[in-house]
């Protein structure tokens, strides 16, 4: 596929194999990246460095979410300006694009700069988890100008029908994380710098090799000289606002989580509950692949004015994600105490048993957490933000809250694992409401 037009054109079976296995592939290779990294170092280089990156990974994707909400918007625009013929002005929409984000990466080095240990002291972070976690985190926003545009480009590989390529560029990119992650901590011995370094030189690969078809003139899209009206900008921004506020939003509970699982149970509970999160990235990933793949798609068909084609894409889209979920739920309730070995260091013992009974509770999120995902990502496809960035507001920020309020004071430490489920059912039931009451308007 290296059209926008077969979005259009192929049938859909065809068309969904072909544009959700190489990302579901690419969500794979990246997802086993975070799991193994996180073995890496939860079993050589301990439960603090664990807490640690933990603590301070929402604090990177809290400032770079504006990235997400660039990406997302300006991906729905150029696919229905390419579906509607417009060339031209999808260009200069994806040059605008890249423009931003170059100075929006600047500016998250200086923030996490000036920001990170006084935020570290304010939630009650112990002193050597704050030394671990700003050494991290400066490294990464040191090199974020290098890379950020990874995540970016990635949308706009798959509007061109380049996904093969980005497949292969995120799992190399992945495959070279886990070398230098096992060169750097294991065999160097360089600590959590080591962990940091990896992460930033693989991703900083993967960025300058997604931008090799553009610059080479190979894709349907090119870089131009002139840049899009600031109104026309800050449009693109409002309908990626949703994808901003969710990455925003899951950032902000992270670190309201972390704070009350000091609170509540120290260093080792926010270990374990990292444990857990590692593992929910894999099933989080791969649902995230299935939506964003198909997105383009959705747009352009919708620019394209194919009304029915656009509705039955995402009935498939929704099929595809509860099959995952549950496939996931079934998975980490018989492999999950296995899985678990390879993240805690023989003999810890506490810290297995603090991470089987997270896992138990927060598997039973997998019945529910897939549907505001899809439904969220239907609106911002359709250009529709209000009704997205709604649902993300209500499953990301509103529920979980609600959630700990209530679950917090009556089960304790328990109520912090089992908030996802009940968040997950409230959010499901809104985006349900909100589909069946708008989706056929649009």
């Amino acid at each position: 596929m290296k059209n926008s037009r077969d979005f259009a054109e192929l049938p859909l079976g065809k068309l969904i194999i072909r544009c959700a296995l190489p990302a579901t592939i690419s969500m794979s290779a990246i997802a086993l990246y975070s799991i193994i990294d996180g073995v890496f170092v939860g079993y050589f280089l301990g439960a603090t460095a664990l807490a640690a990156v933990n603590l301070v990974m929402p604090i990177f994707m809290l400032v770079s979410a504006v990235i997400d909400m660039i990406a997302a918007g300006s991906s729905v625009q150029i696919a229905a300006r390419l579906g509607a013929g417009k060339n031209g002005e999808a260009c200069r929409i994806l040059t605008s694009s890249l423009l931003a984000i170059f100075l929006v990466s600047i500016a998250v080095a200086v923030v996490i700069r000036i920001g990170t240990e006084p935020f570290l002291h304010v939630i009650g972070a112990d002193p050597a988890v704050i030394r671990e976690a700003a050494t991290y985190l400066y490294i990464l926003a040191g090199a974020s100008p290098l890379f950020l545009y990874f995540f970016a480009m990635d949308n706009y590989l798959r509007i061109c029908g380049w996904q093969n390529y980005s497949m292969g560029v995120n799992v190399g990119t992945a495959f070279l994380s886990i070398f230098l992650d096992y060169l750097m901590i294991v065999r160097w011995n360089w600590g959590i710098e080591g962990a940091a370094l990896a992460t930033a030189v693989s991703l900083t690969a993967g960025a300058w090799l997604n931008l090799l078809p553009f610059l080479a003139h190979r894709t349907e899209l090119r870089f131009v000289r002139h840049v899009i009206p600031f109104r026309q900008f800050r449009k693109l921004a409002f309908n990626g606002s949703s994808d901003f506020f969710d990455s925003t939003a899951s950032s902000l509970m992270s670190l309201i989580v972390n704070a009350v699982l000091i609170k509540l149970g120290g260093t080792l509970a926010v270990a374990a509950f990292s444990v857990v999160m590692y593992l929910d990235s894999v099933v989080s990933m791969l649902v995230f692949g299935l939506t964003s793949s198909l997105q383009p798609a959705i747009s352009y068909c919708y620019g394209a004015k194919l009304r029915e084609r656009t509705r039955r894409l995402q009935k498939y889209i929704m099929i595809g994600a509860a099959l995952l979920s549950l496939s996931a739920l079934v998975l980490l309730k018989t492999a999950g105490p296995w899985a678990l070995t390879f993240f805690v260091t023989p003999g810890d013992t506490t810290l297995m048993n603090l991470s089987l009974a997270t896992l138990s509770a927060f598997a039973l999120s997998y019945l529910v957490k897939w549907v505001d995902i899809c439904v969220s990502s239907y609106f911002t496809a359709l250009e529709h933000p209000k009704i997205s960035l709604f649902l993300s507001m209500v499953g990301t920020l509103l529920a979980p809250l609600a959630g700990l309020a209530l679950l917090v004071p009556l089960l304790g430490l328990p109520g912090v694992w089992y908030m996802p489920f009940c968040a997950g059912i409230l959010s499901a039931l809104l985006s349900i409401v909100c589909l069946k009451k708008f989706g056929s308007r649009y």
